[in-house]
């Protein structure tokens, strides 16, 4: 039931995140707040791979097997970045809703050493996605970008 749960909160801002890349302005997409930090286009590439990755990484994918996957996960067009959130939302939810409560509890290691959980893995997910879909708003309002999205239900 609780897997259930925050899968459909990871929709809602899935869902959103692809509202907001449809009215985000082209000329938008590769702005960036300083030379440091990723582009708006780098942002939404990064929510478009962040369920499959993070599943990897609660999986216990190296740091080596993480890069390479990053590589081979390079939408570019809005429409690669839609469908790429899509399946990785998809394939997420396929995989989290096949974990037993055994399994729920099991600890998992990421590549850098942080335990958790399985359970706390899919929180974590979930506060990652809101953490940046809540940044890229915040990127587009502030260069007067009109978002129509609800963010919350």
């Amino acid at each position: 039931m609780y897997v259930k749960e925050m899968l459909h909160q990871l929709s809602v801002a899935v869902n959103s995140s692809i509202q907001m890349l449809e009215q985000t302005p082209d000329e938008l997409l590769e702005w960036k707040p300083d030379e440091v930090r990723r582009t708006i286009r780098e942002m939404f590439v990064h929510l478009a791979t962040l369920c499959k990755a993070d599943y990897y990484i609660m999986s216990g994918y190296s740091q080596k097997e993480m890069e390479e996957y990053y590589l081979q996960a390079n939408p570019v067009s809005k429409q690669e970045i839609k469908e790429y959130m899509t399946d990785s939302f998809t394939f997420f939810s396929d995989k989290a809703l096949s974990f037993t409560e055994s399994q729920l509890s099991e600890k998992q290691a990421s590549y850098w050493g942080t335990v958790y959980t399985r359970y706390e893995w899919l929180l974590e997910i979930l506060s990652h996605f809101y953490h940046h879909r809540g940044q890229i708003h915040a990127f587009l309002t502030v260069n007067g970008c009109s978002l129509d999205v609800k963010l919350f239900e």
